[in-house]
């Protein structure tokens, strides 16, 4: 987190997996259209706590990402939560 020692930088390109490039694309997209804003993002990351260091980067990203567009009213927990088991049926 800002100001805390991180170590060093692993800088080899692992490259994304689908998921990543789908989440990357709709971070980007809602920030461009001004839904929110990336201080925004790194608030909502920051308010994961231990969390934080246990998540993956684009685990932390896509978690704040949600927060932020719960408090946002954009959905709630409950249309959220209906959502996602509709597109898991769906996969099963």
């Amino acid at each position: 987190m800002g100001g805390e020692e991180a170590g060093a930088i692993d800088t080899v390109d692992h490259g994304m997996k689908f998921w990543e490039k789908q989440a990357n694309a709709l971070r980007n997209t809602l920030t461009s259209h001004k839904v929110l804003r990336l201080d925004e993002l790194r608030r909502a990351a920051e308010d994961l706590g231990p969390r934080y260091y246990e998540l993956e980067y684009f685990q932390r990203t896509t978690e704040a990402l949600r927060n932020v567009l719960l408090e946002k009213n954009f959905f709630t927990e409950k249309e959220l939560a209906e959502k996602i088991a509709a597109i898991r049926q769906r996969s099963a």
